[in-house]
């Protein structure tokens, strides 16, 4: 019995010595968590969503506005078209009024269609100007061109409406629109007979009509010019052309 006891001691003395032979395998090397610096941790993934989803937000945003501004620039011109072709009802002749609210001459005729609705704005004229040069600026023309319609439909009497009249029309001409220009054009004169800006709208009512080839009335319009406003820039642009 001694002797198995001892046989016993030696075998498990044995068994040890292989158990601490064998190298440890850490249980956590074939999934490692993240440290705090892994770039793909819950918290940032969530704040670069959120970022993405405010900037998709931002573009939403800006489409529907440009969605509206082309709307309402629909609205006028079809507003316009029907001012145009409606037939002279008992009024006077009335010189070209753009988008320009026009006092009108007579009372409507029943049936005639409704005149074009002024502006609803409470924006001051000066903001509203400001806005329309920004516009400008940062090349949101059709939005500019509602900004400006917005002052002279309701501010008429501002010293604001002339340049803003002016830069509508001056838009539809480097668009090459030279009747849309035209009508604008004859609208600022119309309505600011003396007003600054009458000496280059003028000239630019004489370039419409050279563009739309009645050569015979853009001469006339810058012999006026010459004629009215002699020591202005563009009369002396008028005389180079009556020239050429």
């Amino acid at each position: 019995m001694a002797l198995s006891l001892a046989g016993c001691a030696d075998v498990a003395k044995s068994s040890s010595t292989v158990e601490s032979a064998r190298p440890a395998t850490p249980a956590t090397t074939a999934n490692p968590s993240p440290g705090p610096g892994d770039p793909t941790r819950p918290s940032e993934q969530v704040a670069r969503i959120a970022s993405e989803l405010t900037e998709l937000q931002n573009a939403v945003a800006k489409l529907i506005a440009t969605s509206r501004a082309q709307d309402d620039q629909l609205t006028y011109l079809r507003r316009r078209v029907e001012e145009l072709e409606s037939p002279n009802r008992g009024r006077l002749p009335a010189a070209p009024s753009g988008f320009a609210p026009a006092a009108p001459t007579a009372p409507p005729a029943p049936g005639s269609p409704p005149p074009l609705l002024g502006s609803a704005t409470t924006t001051p004229a000066a903001d509203l100007y400001r806005t329309g040069v920004e516009q400008l600026q940062s090349k949101a023309t059709d939005a500019a061109i509602l900004t400006f319609y917005d002052l002279i439909a309701t501010y008429p009497e501002s010293p604001l409406r002339e340049s803003a009249q002016y830069l509508v029309a001056d838009v539809f001409y480097k668009q090459k629109d030279w009747r849309g220009a035209l009508a604008e054009f004859e609208a600022l004169v119309a309505a600011v007979p003396r007003g600054e800006r009458v000496p280059d709208a003028l000239l630019k009512i004489g370039l419409s009509h050279r563009d739309l080839g009645d050569t015979a009335r853009a001469k006339r319009t810058w012999e006026r010019v010459v004629r009215e406003h002699p020591a202005s820039a563009a009369a002396r642009q008028a005389r180079a052309l009556l020239r050429n």
